[in-house]
């Protein structure tokens, strides 16, 4: 068993085992003896032993999981091969890239049965080489109409403005930051998500294996870059799934990431510089629905999430894998959901 993943609060887990000592000693006043290997102990301290080694808090407790409510499930219609692969949102309006379309982002217009992409900005890529996918796997919006995107293959920021005009990228290649911090080891788990704090400052964060984050600031003569790893998890991750992260989410000074493979997003707070998890609001219950989920759920897939003061919004990825209700049924997944007042 992997300790250093089972206790949500280290601290709070040995004062629980010193309580539970202090209780021993005291209501003994002749502690009995054991014998291991041959020497005798007394019972308390064989006690401490066996609470260490045994000792199984849950991973995902109740307190700290909220299930969502359902307000609304659209399946996703656009353009062939569609791969929602972020999501993001803007004056009331959601917006999405795709993996398998570099050149273009979307705007999803909700109607009573489906969500329709339907492309509204294109991206004007700078013409250094296309020799390459761009693989956008993130977006995130400033908040006057400017859109920021992660490329996955590049390990780069593109800005596309709010007027169509040429994109810009607005970092270097920042594969050689994570891989001193040990990130980047698996094959297309890279940069998975990106969240736009404020003017010049983003988080991105690295899918898996390890997964982490990357805090980027470019509002300086040089460019800052802090990554760190952050596989410790409060969260169940089922049959043996590797924890991931696969979309960032900045919110009333608050951010908030999405955890597929947990299928849950979780607010994280700053500790000792580096984030880590709080609460998670769950979904898992309603996309393993028979109606909803896909023929094959082994693997969460969940790729972008967004929220606002009413509503907490995922879409989904399933790679052109069909429903498990209509096997001729291949279409993406938008779920709506009620936001907890947690």
């Amino acid at each position: 068993m992997d300790y250093s993943n089972s206790f949500g609060d280290d601290a709070y887990f040995f004062i629980r085992l010193q309580d539970i000592l202090n209780y021993f000693i005291l209501k003994t006043k002749n502690p009995p003896i054991c014998k291991i290997g041959g020497e005798p102990l007394k019972k308390w301290i064989c006690l401490t032993l066996i609470i260490f080694f045994s000792w199984e808090q849950p991973v995902c407790s109740h307190q700290r999981v909220i299930p969502m409510t359902l307000h609304r499930a659209l399946f996703v219609e656009g353009p062939e091969n569609i791969q929602p692969s972020g999501l993001t949102i803007w004056n009331g309006q959601l917006y999405t890239v795709s993996d398998k379309h570099d050149y273009v982002i979307f705007k999803i217009e909700l109607t009573r049965d489906v969500a329709i992409l339907k492309p509204i900005l294109p991206i004007n890529i700078p013409t250094e080489a296309h020799l390459q996918r761009y693989d956008f796997e993130g977006i995130t919006s400033d908040g006057v109409g400017n859109f920021y995107l992660v490329s996955e293959t590049r390990f780069r920021i593109l800005r596309v403005p709010s007027d169509g005009k040429e994109a810009s990228w607005i970092t270097p290649n920042l594969r050689p930051w994570g891989e001193k911090q040990h990130l980047f080891k698996v094959k297309n788990a890279y940069l998975e998500g990106i969240s736009y704090i404020t003017p010049g400052i983003f988080i991105l964060c690295a899918e898996r294996q390890p997964r982490g984050f990357m805090e980027v600031d470019t509002t300086g003569d040089s460019l800052l870059v802090r990554a760190y790893r952050s596989d410790r998890t409060r969260f169940e991750f089922s049959n043996h799934k590797s924890p991931d992260f696969t979309g960032l989410f900045w919110y009333q000074n608050s951010l908030y990431v999405l955890e597929r493979n947990a299928y849950l997003i979780s607010k994280l707070n700053k500790k000792n510089e580096q984030f880590e998890e709080s609460f998670g609001w769950s979904f898992h219950h309603i996309i393993t629905r028979n109606e909803l989920k896909y023929s094959d759920m082994r693997y969460g897939k969940a790729e972008g999430f967004c929220l606002d003061d009413n509503y907490v919004y995922v879409i989904f990825d399933n790679n052109g894998m069909p429903r498990a209700a209509r096997p001729n049924d291949r279409r993406p997944l938008l779920l709506i959901m009620v936001r907890p007042n947690h």
